[in-house]
């Protein structure tokens, strides 16, 4: 019976994940934690902007606390707003806004859309940066990568030493699902004697760096 009992909950916390994420979407929402203590259910929302959450969310927070207490049968929780990373460090944060931009240009807008997102990342101070979009973005599935040059991309060991945080977002559109899967290298202090290089200044022209200043991978699916 225990092995259904925590299967259950974590289906029930996954269900609730998914609840704060639709009703704060627009609060840039990076992160959520449920836990469990003795004196209740405690509910953490990490979000780059806290301020703005707090002074225009107050009623929706009300709300939502309501209603997880009535999904899991018990006392509303107290919900708790933290500081996560700049909303550009943040892949949680970017893979939405890229998706944001995507259904509003097109996906056919995909190069210069990854090409200012990286810009923007490694302006902002990451070490590396790596954004595949994949999906129905031509006229069949394809999947790119993009990748500015001398970007730092651990891809082996305890990954989460070297800063790398990852997100993936699946856009859902007339002509098909676009996939967007954004892995960023933030600043860390896990490695002693490892510095990462500063990110290079863009040169771009405000609509995505020259297609040489970055580079990119791609593959057709052929079924």
């Amino acid at each position: 019976m225990l092995p259904k009992k925590i299967i259950s909950l974590r289906v029930n916390e996954q269900v609730a994940k998914d609840y704060l994420i639709k009703r704060f979407s627009r609060f840039s929402i990076s992160d959520i934690k449920i836990d469990k203590t003795p004196l209740g259910m405690r509910v953490v929302l990490k979000t780059p902007k806290p301020g703005v959450l707090v002074t225009r969310g107050g009623q929706t927070l009300k709300e939502a606390s309501r209603d997880l207490g009535a999904f899991f049968k018990q006392e509303p929780p107290h919900i708790d707003i933290e500081q996560s990373d700049s909303e550009l460090l943040d892949p949680e944060v970017v893979a939405d806004a890229i998706a944001f931009r995507i259904a509003k240009y097109g996906p056919m807008k995909y190069k210069i859309i990854a090409h200012r997102a990286m810009d923007e990342i490694m302006r902002a101070g990451a070490g590396g940066v790596e954004i595949e979009i994949g999906g129905v973005i031509k006229e069949r599935a394809a999947h790119f990568k993009f990748r500015p040059h001398g970007s730092v991309m651990p891809k082996t060991g305890q990954l989460e030493n070297f800063g790398v945080k990852k997100a993936e977002k699946q856009l859902v559109l007339k002509r098909g699902t676009v996939g967007i899967k954004v892995t960023i290298v933030v600043p860390t202090q896990g490695l002693e004697g490892v510095k990462f290089k500063d990110g290079r200044e863009s040169k771009g022209t405000g609509i995505g760096t020259p297609e040489n200043e970055h580079k990119e991978e791609s593959g057709t699916s052929t079924s």
